[in-house]
């Protein structure tokens, strides 16, 4: 009996719902609601300058910093790779003019030139003990630099990195990430409006499916508009349809 009842409470609920405008509109709203977060999301994500995102290094128009870290050479699996501090860091044009440092690693190995001319360097780098590492670069075209060093004398090895920068290419995907946020937020918006004025059942179902790919708020946005879809589903009786067309086929045997 408990069970009849409950079925019964919940059919009742269901046509109730079917035919309440409000829980149509109350769908939209929570469609809305979600999109516009996602909207949110992609200003958010066109204001960020992705290359400011690297591990924090501060990158301008005309400086950038030097950052990285100095370990051992890996010279067996259970050796190396361990951070080396005091290491003597020097940067050089490549005409040979000092331009900074020296500077010398921390105990975590870790180093950091900070507002440097975004030109083609030379960073040496030497320890005692060790072969010499350098590295022709450009300052913030690379955002760490990870300098191994192996033991023992000899000529520097020479390392150049001028051509290995991936930051214009993680802004233009960071840029094309945003777009893409903003535009699903417009279709999620489109849809609330369209759920709104009970048109278009199926494409304001469509359009709401591709605002959930707006993330607003990670997991919120999309939560408000899977509900909203949930409500718009149970009201579809609600939505108008579109008026049939009626091909009239004249007789021959008309006359006008």
């Amino acid at each position: 009996m408990v069970r009849d009842a409950l079925r019964e409470g919940a059919l009742e609920w269901r046509g109730q719902l079917r035919n309440d405008p409000s829980a149509r509109k109350a769908g939209a709203f929570l469609i809305g609601i979600g999109s516009c977060l996602g909207v949110a999301l992609g200003f958010l994500l066109i204001a960020v300058n992705p290359t400011d995102l690297l591990d924090g290094q501060r990158t301008s128009a005309n400086t950038a910093d030097v950052d990285g870290m100095v370990i051992e050479s890996l010279e067996s699996e259970t050796s190396g790779g361990e951070p080396i501090d005091n290491a003597t860091l020097t940067l050089y044009t490549l005409e040979g003019d000092l331009l900074a440092g020296p500077i010398f690693s921390n105990s975590a190995g870790r180093f950091s030139f900070e507002g440097v001319s975004r030109v083609e360097l030379r960073l040496e780098v030497d320890v005692q003990g060790r072969v010499s590492e350098h590295r022709l670069i450009v300052p913030g075209d690379s955002s760490q630099l990870v300098i191994s060093m192996e033991r023992g004398q000899g000529e520097a090895n020479v390392i150049d990195l001028r051509g290995d920068s991936h930051l214009d290419d993680s802004a233009l995907l960071g840029t094309a990430i945003a777009l893409g946020t903003m535009l699903t937020g417009l279709a999620g918006i489109s849809a609330s409006i369209s759920a709104y004025q009970g048109k278009a059942y199926r494409r304001t179902q469509f359009f709401a499916f591709l605002g959930l790919w707006s993330r607003g708020g990670v997991f919120i946005g999309p939560l408000f508009i899977l509900l909203g879809m949930a409500i718009i589903t149970s009201t579809k009786s609600q939505f108008h349809k579109r008026p049939t067309r009626v091909a009239i086929v004249h007789n021959p045997g008309d006359v006008d």
